[in-house]
């Protein structure tokens, strides 16, 4: 038999047993020591106290994707949410779409100041840990989004809908008798009062404030989580992973939808029973409920993050070596030397050098830019086109988007995996991508229900005249936009006052009309509806009812809803062919910062703009406005033609040079190395063949 190194048997004499016997319980205690090091450096747990061996198994690229996707997936709901709720807002608050675009730059105005540094120090430090650090930032930013309901409440305007609020004014039947006639054709108007409360400023500085601290999470998670996934795993195995990454992130809005539904669908003071049903444009939902769930379930997240090491198991760095007799015999195990702020104008050159990574983030911000307006405003467009409300058109809207999302993260990561095509074609693909979806941008402006038979409005030269010689003693000066419906005839009225209605009746949360005398005799065609004098009036004996009349849609938003599945079912399977881009065309020390660096310019040059550029677009399509106390408040009807026709064709046009700068891409990246690490080892495969042969 061979004798090993540590050979025991009996044909060695007693002085080199026992020194074999000394070298190995050396090693041993050497090993043993050494081992607790590559446990804190390579092991899960938190801080030196907290690491038990069951949770050692846990320390692989599976678990960590795991969680990150799932963290990804709560991200995703919250973003979603936000934007569920926030047309709610917008009514609970009085905040017009412009100061909503202001409010959410706060997201962007930390990424810009913050995101250089946060990707570059936690770029070679311990990445989960930084990143922990950044989630607990999120749930932070939900709580902070509790504090305008915890100082205002609902609102006196919400709770004057409600069943107690008419219950305890029930004594001073003069009161109600006065408050019921305010809506209603009458001469005996009392002042309206000034509601300063309902119009400060401090909702949108707290909203602002937490999406500035959300910032922060949002950096540290798009810089530290897919870079860290990366750097563990194989790189022919990173594109599937990214995929089931993205996938899981992607089902978190179907759930952010499904939240936001049901949180809507309850009122604002759910201690409170409303008069009113979810489908009146007065209903306001419990937009607050969710940022609770949202915060709780963040704070455990950014716990589960901090527990992952520094570098998985399967790439530690050091050697081990033992010493006998000269030999090696000790464990050595060095940790990469964090970066100096010295380093970091030199890295940030390196970037700057790098046409392949700048055009390539340029064409994505492009692309942001010119979808900015659907992401921000996706409810708001589909409530004045398609007359949803924000409740169901979360519901309906929601899962059959996401679903062709998931499908195009989770089949272009498996096809890119699999058959590791060459730059050329998966660069080239996304080119593809972009024309199809500028041409499904451009399609959405002809894409709508018909208008809303308003009468009084002028599509034409889009200007309102509600007042006529009919419903001029009526006394409806000043009375804010609630509409009231004529089914029979498919005609809507600013109010019931301009339609001249002298009675009102309760049929369970809905309010009914009657007695209403400036009906257009013969319910004229809507062409004429924009000259008020140009016909007789009647008075009308049949039911008069709360809300704007439904317009004629037919098959318009099933073609919207299949369009936009197919178009993000697209974007979503070009998105992992950009990330490979950032993560190959730089130096893997630089991997963090180039994220950061990429997060940096988009934040500045479309998530900052781009809602605000989008938000007044929209403004500018607004008819009727809010307004109290001489101030405007948030949109109550916008002119559907112009409204699409301003964001879509913008849209169209700025993602149209992103088409441009992905063509550019795709020579630059031509040759660029995707699966260098697959290549390197058929290299080393081939030159052990020629040495076999030898």
């Amino acid at each position: 038999m061979t004798k090993g190194k540590f050979d025991t048997s009996n044909e060695l004499d007693d002085d080199d047993f026992e020194l074999k016997q000394h070298l190995f319980k050396k090693f041993q205690l050497v090993l043993t020591e050494n081992n607790n090091d590559d446990q804190r450096y390579n092991g899960c747990g938190l801080g030196s106290f907290f690491r038990p061996k069951w949770l050692q198994k846990f320390a692989t690229p599976r678990s960590f994707m795991t969680v990150f996707g799932l963290l990804g997936t709560v991200q995703a709901m919250a973003f979603v949410y936000f934007i569920a709720t926030l047309t709610t807002m917008e009514r609970r608050f009085g905040i017009p779409s412009r100061t909503t675009g202001l409010m959410l730059s706060g997201n962007e105005m930390s990424q810009i100041l913050l995101s250089l540094f946060l990707s570059y120090a936690g770029g070679q430090r311990n990445r989960p840990l930084w990143l922990a650090w950044g989630v607990a930032c999120s749930a932070f930013s939900c709580f902070i989004l509790l504090i305008p309901h915890i100082l205002y409440g609902p609102g006196d305007k919400a709770i004057a809908l409600t069943k107690e609020y008419a219950d305890h004014h029930a004594v001073n039947q003069t009161f109600l008798d006065i408050k019921e006639r305010m809506g209603m054709c009458s001469k005996e108007r009392p002042e309206v009062e000034c509601e300063e409360g309902d119009y400060s400023v401090v909702p949108p500085l707290l909203v602002f404030f937490s999406q500035f601290i959300l910032g922060i999470g949002t950096t540290l998670s798009h810089s530290l989580g897919q870079p860290y996934i990366d750097d563990n795993t194989k790189k022919t195995n990173t594109p599937m992973l990214l995929g089931l990454t993205l996938a899981l992130r992607t089902i978190g809005p179907a759930l952010g939808f499904v939240i936001g539904y049901l949180c809507l669908s309850v009122y604002v003071d759910p201690s409170k029973t409303p008069l009113i049903d979810k489908n009146d444009s007065r209903w306001i939902g419990a937009w607050w409920i969710g940022w609770l769930f949202l915060g709780i379930i963040m704070l455990l997240f950014s716990f589960l993050i901090a527990m992952f090491p520094k570098a998985l198991p399967k790439t530690k760095p050091g050697t081990k070596q033992i010493q006998d007799n000269g030999k090696s015999l000790e464990l050595e195990h060095s940790e990469p030397k964090p970066p100096s702020m010295k380093e970091f104008p030199a890295a940030l050159k390196r970037l700057l050098k790098n046409k392949l990574l700048v055009v390539n983030i340029f064409s994505g911000i492009f692309y942001i830019l010119g979808g900015s307006g659907y992401i921000t405003y996706l409810n708001k467009y589909i409530e004045v086109q398609f007359e949803k409300s924000a409740a169901n058109s979360n519901l309906i809207m929601g899962p059959s988007v996401l679903f062709a999302m998931v499908l195009g993260f989770l089949v272009s990561g498996f096809v890119i995996s699999k058959y590791k095509p060459t730059p050329k074609y998966l660069l080239g693909w996304n080119v593809v991508v972009g024309v199809v979806f500028v041409l499904g941008e451009l399609t959405l402006t002809f894409i709508s229900c018909d208008r809303t038979n308003l009468v009084g409005y002028n599509p034409y030269n889009r200007s309102i005249d509600i007042v006529n010689s009919c419903n001029a003693e009526c006394g409806c000066e000043n009375l804010k936009f609630s509409p009231v419906c004529l089914e029979e005839s498919s005609l809507t009225f600013y109010s019931a006052c301009h339609a001249g209605c002298h009675t009102s009746h309760k049929q369970g949360k809905n309010q009914t009309f009657g007695d209403c005398t400036c009906i257009p005799q013969d319910y004229v065609s809507v062409a004429n509806l924009e000259v008020p004098d140009s016909y007789e009036y009647s008075t009308h004996q049949g039911i008069m009812k709360e809300g704007h009349c439904p317009s004629p849609c037919g098959s318009a938003f099933l073609i919207l809803l299949v369009l936009s599945s197919f178009m993000h079912l697209l974007g979503s399977s070009g998105k992992i062919g950009n990330i490979l881009v950032n993560y190959r065309a730089v130096d893997p020390i630089d991997k963090s910062f180039a994220q950061g660096f990429a997060l940096l310019l988009v934040s500045l040059l479309a998530f900052i703009p781009g809602p605000i550029i989008f938000g007044a677009l929209i403004d500018s399509a607004c008819i009727i406005w809010d307004s109290s106390c001489g101030k405007r408040g948030n949109c109550w009807f916008y002119d559907k033609h112009a409204f699409r026709k301003n964001l879509n064709l913008t849209a169209a046009a700025i993602t149209s040079i992103g088409v441009i700068l992905d063509g550019v891409v795709c020579y630059l990246g031509r040759d660029l190395k995707l699966y260098e690490e697959e290549e390197q080892q058929a290299v080393t495969q081939k030159s052990a063949k020629n040495g076999d042969a030898r």
